[in-house]
């Protein structure tokens, strides 16, 4: 029998500490004390071998017990930054390794998607934690007492928020226990994202408009992803600003300011390289419900352009060019040492090298996928010129002139960073490297002359200084890079630009172009080039038969190897579609049922496979994308917002289509039949009844509910803004035959009682025999009338 594989502990684990486990008769002999103190603590509340000694509870916190097994110091990477030059001030610099080998403050964004309600009601609440600070100022961390919650000085409408008090100290803490539950229940919902502050910076700059088309090359985990979608939309409804207000005022305007002004025109592409990431994806932008995302799973070196039909009224279709590119790409990472302790330990002068090449593959595809005046973020959350202004250098000279970087120094001023370096030196297991040259022969095939900075003229013409360096001393947060690229040309050798023979492909072309501008810049046999381009052996060559045949035996060599690595990108989704003619009568008799208003783009609708019982709900670019033949090589793993699903066997009804919790905020505003508005007291009472009865209601509501066909219907929350805790809030329902329940998951309505501070009542037998009594009767009716229906249908085929 093969041993049992011991589990091991998240190093990252404040309870954790392998020095201090103690033996089954220290922890007998010390039981009292131990209980007495709630200092030990076993796995899941065991004791013995397992238990471990805990800060969680402590109000003198150390943060070095987060560290646990992991030392928080490499001797190698703290001598390669020092050799590398990246800060000159030897005081500053030790400063920034010390507070490198500390944890991250909690740091989280207010999400502007989820209505100006529960905007406001995370707002009230976080201002009610700043004002109970009592309960914070005994807590200490290594001798500092803990800041408050506040918002980032340098971030839009204090949306941002950071705290001192690392993730790991809230479990267990009486004083933070408040602190802990608001974060908690609203991620849960998707009111709040929990990101690190540098990882907020990058979309900032994007300067993302609502009608933008935006593509976000290497999404996964998402959290930038979700913060571009919430800016997308926020722009637009800033856009709208006045038309919103009279739409929203009860009885004021009319139906023509009832559009789908709530819906931006444009777009955002989330796309990844790793399918199970892609899914991660999926999770996060879902918590926001938007019309106006897709996620992708392609490499991302080679997204393919895509296309949309000519929009004025001419045969054929033009390439689509991105407004915004972000290209936040795959690097050693050496700049989360405080999120992630295990860099201490697996540093190695390879990560950035072995990265370098990708990095520049991945941009230069970027910069051929934007716009003309587009722009494009790079960014990496590694501190290594490597990777960061040795590949922005190597954008712009293959870019002849077309690439270029933006100064944003005046920007978000309060955001502390440092210019990008003009010079640096190349480092690795063998020595240093201050130039190309210095190396010995046997090495230059092996590091490419990429990795060295340009010449001091060629570094300030690019204006290398306009790149952004985040250190982590600066405002107490990790290591981040970023620089704000723009597109003032078509790039050499422009993707999608008919310059080649007519039989040949962008993509055809593409490699052509590349293998020419390689031709045409190789000035020796032996110098190595970046692996975007394709080898030749002298300037002078031409293209021959053999050269050719070389060519295909070579990528055919290399496909073995592709496969192997595609095993990560297994892709078997259903393709989205526009609804068939059939199911475009169903959806009339769903428009009829919810009295949808002239004003909804049932134009937009999608759905996915022949047997789809779910209609999603796109926004003009997605549509535009998603219904192009021509788009067919896009692997799309989701897109759009799940509007309607269908449920069959519930019974005879007039309409099985219910409406989805995801979009109800959405679809509220079209909707002129099956709203009834409830105070936030009947609320409360339906989350602690579950299925409350008709009856349970007052009057009005009650007889409303029983006028109403049975099927999905939507509640809408009573009172003014902040007037009550759940003013403006729409939930999807059900409506049974004496009876009603919420369509929303047990975790969602178990977060929402958090929110509201709601405690169940207890529940008699009684009360439980009585809802189990109606639930078989209305089961019993139900299948009664399925019976009489197929009676009927069976009279009249027999007729």
């Amino acid at each position: 029998m093969a041993k049992k594989r011991e589990k091991k502990p998240n190093t990252w684990d404040p309870n954790y500490n392998k020095s201090n486990k103690k033996s089954k008769l220290e922890l007998n002999e010390n039981k009292d004390e131990t209980n007495k103190n709630n200092e030990i603590i076993g796995n899941n509340g065991s004791t013995g071998n397992d238990a471990y000694i805990t800060t969680a509870g402590d109000t003198k916190i150390d943060s070095k017990r987060f560290w646990n097994n992991i030392e928080p110091k490499s001797e190698i990477f703290e001598q390669y930054y020092k050799a590398m030059g990246i800060i000159d001030n030897e005081e500053e610099f030790k400063k920034m390794f010390e507070l490198m080998g500390k944890p991250l403050p909690t740091t989280f964004r207010i999400n502007t998607t989820i209505g100006k309600s529960l905007q406001s009601l995370v707002i009230d609440q976080l201002k009610e934690l700043v004002s109970e600070s009592s309960g914070y100022k005994d807590i200490e961390i290594d001798g500092e007492v803990v800041q408050l919650p506040s918002p980032f000085s340098w971030y839009p409408n204090e949306m941002a928020w950071k705290s001192s008090i690392p993730k790991k100290s809230f479990k267990k803490n009486p004083a933070l226990s408040k602190f802990h539950h608001f974060l908690v229940h609203h991620n849960q919902q998707g009111n709040i994202t929990r990101q690190e502050a540098v990882s907020m910076i990058p979309p900032l700059f994007l300067d993302v408009q609502s009608h933008y088309n935006i593509l976000d090359m290497c999404a996964a985990p998402g959290s930038k992803t979700t913060q571009i979608l919430e800016d997308l939309h926020m722009k637009h409804n800033l856009e709208n600003e006045e038309i919103i207000k009279r739409s929203l005022k009860e009885g004021g305007g009319n139906s023509n300011e009832k559009p789908s002004i709530y819906i931006p025109k444009g777009c955002i592409i989330a796309n990844d390289v790793d399918t199970n990431r892609c899914y991660m994806l999926v999770t996060q932008t879902t918590r926001l419900g938007s019309p106006a995302i897709i996620v992708t799973n392609h490499e991302a070196q080679n997204f393919p352009l895509l296309y949309a039909k000519n929009t004025d009224g001419t045969e054929g279709e033009s390439p689509i060019y991105m407004d915004r590119i972000l290209c936040d790409v795959p690097c050693s990472g050496d700049g989360t040492t405080r999120k992630n302790p295990e860099v201490w330990r697996k540093w190695t002068h390879a990560g950035s090298i072995g990265l370098h090449q990708l990095q520049i593959k991945i941009a230069t595809r970027g910069c051929q996928l934007l716009k003309v005046g587009g722009r494009m973020v790079y960014s990496t959350c590694s501190m290594n010129p490597v990777e960061n202004e040795a590949v922005v250098a190597q954008i712009i000279q293959k870019s002849a002139g077309s690439i270029k970087l933006v100064d944003v120094s005046s920007q978000y001023p309060s955001l502390i960073r440092r210019p990008g370096l003009h010079s640096w030196t190349v480092i690795d297991k063998a020595g240093n490297f201050p130039t190309f040259e210095s190396q010995p022969e046997d090495k230059k095939y092996k590091l490419s002359k990429t990795l060295w900075p340009p010449t001091p003229q060629e570094a300030a013409d690019m204006h290398l200084e306009y790149c952004m360096r985040v250190y982590p001393h600066l405002q107490d947060t990790g290591g981040f890079f970023i620089a704000v690229l723009e597109k003032v040309s078509d790039c050499p050798n422009q993707i999608g630009k008919k310059t080649g023979p007519l039989n040949q492909t962008d993509d055809q072309i593409t490699t052509s172009n590349e293998t020419t501008t390689t031709a045409a810049t190789t000035t020796t046999a032996t110098t190595t080039t970046t692996t975007d381009e394709k080898t030749t052996e002298t300037t002078n060559e031409t293209t021959t038969e053999k050269s050719k045949k070389q060519i295909k035996n070579k990528e055919n060599d290399r496909q073995p190897k592709l496969k192997e690595r595609d095993k990560r990108q297994k892709f078997f989704e259903e393709p989205f579609t526009v609804p068939s003619e059939e199911l475009k009568k169903e959806l009339d008799l769903v428009s009829k049922f919810y009295g949808l208003t002239k004003e909804f783009p049932m134009g937009n609708l999608l759905t996915r496979g022949k047997n789809s019982q779910k209609i999603y709900w796109a926004s003009d670019s997605v549509l535009s994308i998603i219904s192009n033949e021509s788009n067919k090589s896009l692997k799309v793993i989701n897109c759009a917002l799940k509007l309607f699903q269908r449920h069959d066997g519930l019974g005879a009804m007039e309409c099985a289509y219910r409406i989805s919790q995801d979009s109800v905020l959405w679809i509220e505003p079209f909707l002129s039949k099956r709203i009834i508005t409830i105070t936030h007291d009947d609320l409360v009472m339906i989350f602690k009844k579950n299925e409350p009865f008709f009856t349970d209601f007052n009057e009005s509501i009650c007889q409303q509910l029983k006028d109403m066909e049975p099927g999905c219907f939507v509640i809408k929350i009573s009172g003014a803004l902040r007037e009550t805790l759940s003013s403006g809030m729409v939930f999807s329902a059900w409506r049974g035959k004496v009876s009603m329940h919420l369509l929303v998951s047990k975790q969602e309505i178990e977060s929402y009682k958090g929110i509201f501070h709601i405690i169940d009542d207890p529940v008699t037998p009684t009360n439980n025999n009585a809802i189990e009594s109606v639930k078989q009767d209305e089961s019993k009716e139900v299948s009664s009338e399925i019976v009489e229906e197929s009676k009927e249908q069976k009279e009249k085929t027999d007729n």
